[in-house]
């Protein structure tokens, strides 16, 4: 039923698909959705609410969320998606790369496009709560060559495993860890961010990139994939984040709870 329903999505022109967003965004703003506020609270805290509107963050939520499926119907979709910015990223890489990015537009999007050029790449991903549908989307992910392992105990020891086996790694690091993790600071406030990158470029073992969409000019998204020393601390790695988000902030993924598990006694802003 899934899969059917991805299908009827994919063949459904872009452009009729943004008309749709736009009745999301709608519903979005009128009713005291959970997106709504916890966008508003983003932008507020970091002092970015007089750079980028609300509505604005939530057309572009809206018409990410229609692209997901778009892409799963067909994975070749992310082809009418994203352009690169350059068109042999990794011509002069000589080790297995370590690729960390963030939720800036439809990730899956990206994920395809690097598929498409890496082989032997290890993705972490959080399952959906619906069982059938994360099988149906772990397969469509995986479609392109590239592994999937559950952001959980188990799926991280297997990452782990194809890391030290010295495979390709691309890994979204900009939300808040389950677990282990350390406190950083994002625009200037302090946020709990996953270390992750920060452990494993200091092996050495891997050629380290930085991956994040900008607005494209044939396409909605230009990819952007910057080499980096082999070494990032986590401090660092958010430097990176702020530098992207600061030339599109609305392609950022506001939505999403950044500022919770705080140090003291209040817990989170929200």
């Amino acid at each position: 039923m899934f899969l059917i329903l991805f299908k009827l999505i994919s063949s459904i022109p872009l452009f009729i698909l943004r008309f749709f967003s736009n009745f999301l965004t709608f519903w979005l703003l009128i009713t005291n959705s959970q997106q709504k506020n916890t966008t508003q609270q983003n932008l507020k805290h970091i002092g970015l609410q007089n750079k980028i509107s609300l509505t604005t963050s939530l057309i572009f939520s809206s018409e990410t969320f229609f692209e997901y499926p778009f892409l799963w119907g067909r994975p070749n979709n992310f082809k009418k998606l994203v352009e690169c910015s350059v068109k042999e990223p990794f011509q002069n890489s000589s080790k297995p790369k370590l690729i960390f990015t963030l939720h800036m537009g439809c990730v899956d999007a990206m994920l395809f496009f690097v598929s498409s050029m890496v082989d032997n790449l290890n993705i972490i991903f959080t399952p959906a709560k619906n069982k059938s549908l994360d099988n149906v989307i772990k397969k469509i992910r995986e479609s392109r060559g590239a592994k999937l392992h559950p952001a959980n105990p188990r799926g991280m020891n297997a990452f782990i495993k194809s890391f030290i086996k010295k495979e390709n790694i691309i890994i979204a690091t900009d939300l808040v860890p389950h677990n282990t993790g350390k406190y950083s600071t994002f625009f200037g406030k302090e946020c709990f961010s996953i270390d992750l990158i920060e452990k494993l470029s200091k092996k050495g073992t891997h050629d380290l990139y930085f991956a994040y969409f900008s607005k494209g000019t044939q396409k909605k998204y230009k990819l952007n994939i910057e080499s980096v020393e082999n070494f990032i601390s986590t401090d660092e790695m958010n430097k990176y984040f702020e530098r992207a988000i600061r030339i599109n902030p609305e392609m950022y993924g506001w939505e999403y709870k950044k500022f919770r598990k705080l140090p003291g006694s209040k817990k989170n802003i929200y």
